[in-house]
């Protein structure tokens, strides 16, 4: 799922009423990586997790996907419209 905001805060997630594992990807205004949480189950809520610096966009993606794909803090992302 990818989530756009009005504008960057500090947002946090939680694995409330989730059924499988996530990595989380916070992303900056100017589309760099500024956070990540790997593998977070289920069992983890109710933690919150936060990203400790603004995002304007968070993406979940299935655990483990930042590790296969290389996927780290200051990468830029591309967002197409296709």
């Amino acid at each position: 799922m990818f989530f756009i905001f009005d504008k960057p805060d500090n947002y946090g997630f939680w694995m409330k009423d989730m059924l499988f594992p996530l990595d989380i990807v916070w992303i900056s205004e100017d589309y760099h990586i500024v956070h990540i949480e790997k593998n977070l189950t289920p069992e983890t809520y109710p933690i919150i997790y936060y990203p400790g610096v603004p995002s304007k966009f968070v993406l979940e993606i299935l655990a483990g996907q930042t590790d296969i794909h290389n996927i780290k803090i200051g990468d830029l992302i591309e967002i197409s419209e296709n």
